[in-house]
Formats: structure tokens, sequence, C-alpha cells
């Protein structure tokens, strides 16, 4: 299961690929809701647990003041967020309140099912991650886990990761845009992923100057080891040549 992996924190893109439909969450009423029939327009998922002390709380911050910036008019062009919990502990309560709460951040009136948040038992959350891509880990009584935002469009093919804690509004409404034509777009800021490390004491993302020296020593020994294995056969090759040749 996801929260077992034992590779490193972060998103493993599944871009292209479709997350099951059968998935059933529960929303802030306590109703359980099957994706397949949820997901009827460009959606923007974020995965998070309710009392987390770190990274999810700037994320949601971040996408209220997003969603209160954009130009976006869920009325003219539909779309809708979910914020789900991968704390199979977080009740349907906890959800309502979170919605209620974030709804305010965002400063302008909305529908009210443009933002959504909802709990799930394990089986189900095991599913969402591993469609999303989504690592984690426990450690101790909080999670270690990714910031970012994955977009599906209308047939729930995850089409856009947008990575990290701070988005542009123009990536934010693009996402919402080429949800809705089922366009993938490849993920730019994936450089910019592995260059930096989640830091679960300092709850925040790092350079991660050791990984990055670390492959440029690697390109640098590999493009070494070529060199010399091209100028050492042209010297043989000229050797092997008769005299006046």
């Amino acid at each position: 299961t996801a929260q077992l992996n034992e590779d490193a924190v972060e998103f493993n893109e599944h871009l292209g690929e479709y997350v099951p439909g059968d998935i059933t969450l529960i929303d802030e009423n306590g109703d359980q809701v099957v994706l397949s029939e949820f997901v009827d327009r460009p959606t923007i998922v974020s995965m998070v647990y309710f009392e987390c002390p770190g990274i999810c709380t700037p994320l949601l911050n971040e996408v209220a003041d997003i969603l209160g910036k954009s130009n976006l008019d869920p009325a003219k062009q539909p779309f809708q967020l979910l914020s789900v919990s991968f704390e199979p502990k977080d009740t349907p309560e906890m959800a309502r309140q979170k919605r209620e709460n974030y709804l305010k951040l965002v400063g302008r009136e909305l529908p009210a099912d443009t933002w959504r948040f909802f709990t799930a038992d394990q089986e189900n959350i095991d599913k969402m991650t591993t469609a999303l891509g989504f690592s984690y880990k426990r450690a101790g009584q909080e999670y270690t886990h990714p910031g970012g935002l994955v977009i599906l469009s209308p047939d729930r093919k995850i089409v856009r990761y947008l990575y990290g804690l701070q988005f542009l509004p123009f990536d934010f409404q693009m996402g919402v845009y080429e949800a809705s034509q089922g366009t993938v777009r490849p993920t730019t800021a994936r450089l910019l992923n592995f260059c930096f490390s989640y830091d679960p004491e300092g709850r925040t993302y790092v350079f991660n100057l050791a990984r990055v020296v670390g492959t440029v020593m690697i390109i640098s020994i590999v493009f070494f080891i070529g060199f010399l294995i091209f100028t050492t056969r042209g010297k043989r090759g000229k050797e092997a040549l008769p005299d006046g040749r």
C-alpha cells in the first residue's frame, strides 16, 4: 500500500492514466460518494490530512488565495476542487469545518459544490493515492508527504501535476482549461521537484545539494569515461595504419 512505500516521499507521475471510478469517498455530511458519479468536470485534487501541522495548511491556504484571485468562474467554465484526507481517522465533521474555513478564505462567492472536503477508509485511500502516484509515510503521530495538486479531466484522466506550495494563477487556470480538453501536459517543474526535498523536521522543502551534486558528478564521470574511450580508440586506429598512410 502507498503508506508503506519505502521509496522517496514524492509524486510518481501517472500522466495520461485514469483514476478508478469505483473509489468511494465520504463527504462532509457522512454520505458515500462514488468517484465515477462525482468527477464530471475538470477536477483539482489535493491529498491532505486535517490535523496536519506541516505543509497541508500552507497548501490549502495557497489554493484558497489562488481561487480568490483567479478569473475562473465555475458558472461559465465548470470545475471543482477535492481535498481528500489520507488519514482514515479523520471524520466528516472535520471535513465540514475545513470546508467552511477555507471557503471563507477564498473571499468571493462560489457555487456550494466548487470546493469539497472528503474522508475515506484505508482501502479507498490506498486506491486513491496509488492511482495519483502520491507516496507518503507515517512519522510518529504525523505523516511525511509531498505538497502539490493533481488535475483530472472529466473522465478522471490525470492531465497535469502542480508541485510545491505556491502556484502561478496562469498554471492553475491553464490546468482547468487543459483538463476540459483532456490534454495531458508534461510537468516542467519535475526538475525543481528533483532538486528540492521535503524536510520532515523543518516541515518545508529544502534544496537537496547532495542529490544535485551527486547527479552532476555521475554525469561528468560518464562523459569523461566516454571521452577516454573515444580518444583511446582514435590513437589505436592511427597506430594500426601502415607507414606513409
